[in-house]
């Protein structure tokens, strides 16, 4: 019992990662990869109904969302945009920021205000249809197209109501117009080329004709709105050189006029000409001072210092060199003058240019404004209505939605297997409890009106080799002491212990004389199954009110079987089987028989089975496939090791072998007769040598 105790204490997470890698019965994880691909392929075929349910569902559910979502149409533009040019400017220069050119294009075009000229430009503040086109309709409006569209069938009438808008309000209007900008804005996509001045405009909308409409609309608008930028450029450039032409003719004027003003009163010509005069007078007084120079040196070498001509030529050089000194004196002194001068003749002359420069700039931006100007964009193909939406792709929907319910099909199976915690298999049963499985029962279902007694219908079916074959398991579990009472019990109520019961004392009759005991007092099961030539039973037998001949029926259809019924309910069973007196008993039917099987209550809802395990030498609990799980079967056999009661083998009854893979379950039970025929002479030699 302390292995067994051991293996019971397990923890639920190791147990997990076995069944799931490896089957039940792995001690590890290295079992091969085949083992555990078979076990989760076997999940997912016992669950197949689930998983096949489950995928229908999101089938379904795929196709009725296929059908209620919204077609949604994409009207495409493609147009050319290039930078602007003149027709002044012919030049090309290479911009390496080009880029920043053609993204600013479609922000504009993707902005407010031109979405603001396409609701100008159709009205469709005014159209009663528009809400109609921009707003996706409802569910059931869009299963009525898709039953039309399949049938041909329109069963309700959608046409137009011919009453007119009622008169709205500026606000409600300037509020329309902000929805309708939005709506506009949200549906437009704007892409370009990589190697080309190609952009494509598209527009997305529940009706094909309404989004071929905006398309164009909005390409219209946009180069509209260039042409109006253009247009506004040039006339707040001509308005603004106009303007500053004004006031710089006026500053023109006022530098002449102070030039003139200081001419006049300085008595002076302008600075050009005075120097011109200056420079005259200043080469003829030196040519005069030149000359006395040298008329006085010619004289000077032919006399002396006080000849006449001496005198007068020193009288004239002096002379001359004077009125040079004072002429210069002058001109030094007229200085100041002539800077003034030359000061107010460069204001004038910078009035002048500046002024020619502005009156140039307003021609050439007045000849620009006359149209001169080229546009950037052009329309290279217009928006068609699609033939076709662009979503829902409904194949494609429903195929995913329906793998998708595969998927979780297949992952609700494996959730669901993993989250059952009832038996499954022998592998899984041994590996839980860690105590030897004797035999597998499969389920007869309800073919069989009394599967108690199935064994006696054909003794070499599979039903009744599980049977032999756990006859087999009990004798060689004690080979120098086989044992002779076995106990039959299961944790609680119809799990099948009075059908293996029954069955297995049907086997061990072909070994010898054998004893069917009910020592189920409280619900007895075998007197309904067994006809029984007496009406008392063990508990009459206990008590001493009957004979055991008059309360033992040997079975109508096998000799070597006997059966002793429960006989009259007592009002305190646990207290009959723990009697001195019932021991006794038990020992007097050792003697008389070879085997006895004795069938008792369930374990968890009373202790008679506890009591019973004193006396018997084998104790074998069955555990239903599909029901009992695995705190009830642990729990039970807790509660027989706390009274020292080991259980010394497990039966796995109502399996669904067809289900099941025959390994999985721990044995192959297709050798048949031939199997059953050697376990039984074997074991009937055996029978007879020991006797």
């Amino acid at each position: 019992m302390n292995q067994a105790n051991k293996n019971i204490a397990l923890s639920d997470s190791e147990s997990l990662i076995k069944d799931w890698f490896g089957g039940a019965n792995s001690t590890n994880l290295a079992e091969p990869l085949s083992v555990g691909i078979a076990n989760l392929l076997q999940i997912a075929r016992d669950n197949r109904w689930v998983i096949l349910l489950v995928t229908l569902l999101g089938c379904v559910a795929g196709s009725i969302k296929a059908v209620s979502e919204i077609p949604i149409y994409e009207a495409e533009l493609t147009m050319a945009v290039e930078p602007s040019t003149s027709a002044s400017s012919q030049s090309s220069v290479f911009d390496p920021y080009a880029f920043r050119f053609y993204e600013t294009q479609y922000e504009l075009l993707r902005s407010r205000s031109v979405a603001e000229r396409v609701v100008d430009r159709l009205n469709l503040t005014e159209r009663r249809s528009v809400q109609r086109l921009l707003i996706a309709p409802s569910l059931f409006e869009s299963l009525l197209r898709e039953f039309t569209a399949l049938t041909g069938m329109q069963l309700v009438n959608r046409a137009e109501q011919a009453e007119e808008l009622p008169a709205q309000s500026a606000a409600e209007i300037a509020q329309k117009k902000i929805w309708l900008t939005t709506i506009i804005q949200n549906g437009v996509n704007v892409t370009g080329g990589e190697k080309t001045n190609l952009v494509r405009v598209t527009f997305r909308s529940t009706n094909p004709v309404f989004a071929a409409e905006i398309a164009n609309s909005l390409v219209d608008a946009y180069i509209e709105q260039g042409l109006d930028s253009q247009m506004n450029r040039s006339q707040q450039t001509t308005l603004w050189l106009s303007q500053r032409i004004v006031d710089l003719k006026e500053s023109l004027d006022e530098a002449q006029a102070e030039l003139q003003a200081f001419l006049l009163r300085e008595d002076m010509f302008d600075s050009a000409r005075t120097s011109q005069i200056t420079t005259s007078e200043l080469q003829a007084l030196n040519q005069e001072y030149l000359s006395a120079q040298g008329n006085f040196d010619e004289l000077s070498k032919r006399y002396g210092a006080r000849h006449p001509q001496i005198v007068e030529a020193r009288r004239e050089l002096n002379a001359a060199k004077a009125r040079l000194d004072a002429r210069s004196r002058s001109i030094s002194a007229s200085r100041l003058k002539e800077i003034e001068l030359a000061r107010l003749e460069s204001d004038v002359q910078a009035n002048q240019e500046l002024y020619e420069a502005f009156l140039a700039k307003f021609k050439e931006a007045d000849l620009s404004a006359s149209g001169t100007q080229v546009a950037s964009a052009r329309v290279v193909d217009k928006a068609l209505p699609p033939s076709g939406p662009i979503y829902p792709k409904k194949q494609q929907i429903i195929i995913t939605w329906t793998l998708g319910g595969l998927l979780l099909g297949i992952l609700l199976a494996f959730l669901r297997e993993q989250l059952d915690s009832t038996f499954k298999s022998g592998r899984m049963i041994e590996s839980k409890l860690g105590l030897p499985l004797f035999g597998i029962v499969q389920d007869m279902g309800r073919d069989f009106n009394s599967v108690e007694r199935h064994y006696l219908d054909d003794k070499r079916s599979v039903f009744s080799e599980s049977f032999n074959n756990i006859r087999t398991g009990v004798t060689y579990s004690n080979v120098d002491h086989p044992p002779k009472v076995i106990l039959i019990t299961s944790s609680v109520q119809s799990e099948g212990k009075t059908t293996v019961a029954s069955n297995l004392a049907l086997s061990y009759a072909q070994l010898g004389k054998t004893l069917l005991l009910d020592a189920d007092l409280r619900r007895p099961r075998i007197k309904h199954i067994v006809d029984s030539d007496h009406a008392n039973g063990l508990v009459d037998y206990v008590a001493g009110m009957a004979d055991l001949r008059d309360c033992l029926s040997q079975d109508k259809s096998e000799s070597n079987l006997f059966i002793l019924n429960s006989g009259t309910t007592p009002p305190n069973p646990l207290e009959l089987l723990a009697s001195e007196r019932f021991s006794n008993v038990i020992e007097t039917l050792r003697a008389e028989f070879t085997y006895i099987i004795i069938d008792t209550a369930p374990v968890l809802p009373a202790s008679d089975a506890v009591v019973l395990g004193q006396l018997c030498d084998a104790l074998l609990m069955v555990v239903q496939s599909d029901r009992t799980t695995h705190h009830m079967a642990r729990d039970a056999i807790k509660r027989l090791a706390a009274s020292k009661v080991n259980v010394d083998g497990l039966i796995l009854t109502q399996t669904n072998i067809k289900k099941g893979n025959p390994y999985q379950y721990g044995g192959y039970y297709g050798y048949g007769a031939y199997a059953y025929t050697y376990v039984e002479d074997k074991e009937v030699a055996n029978q007879k040598r020991s006797l």
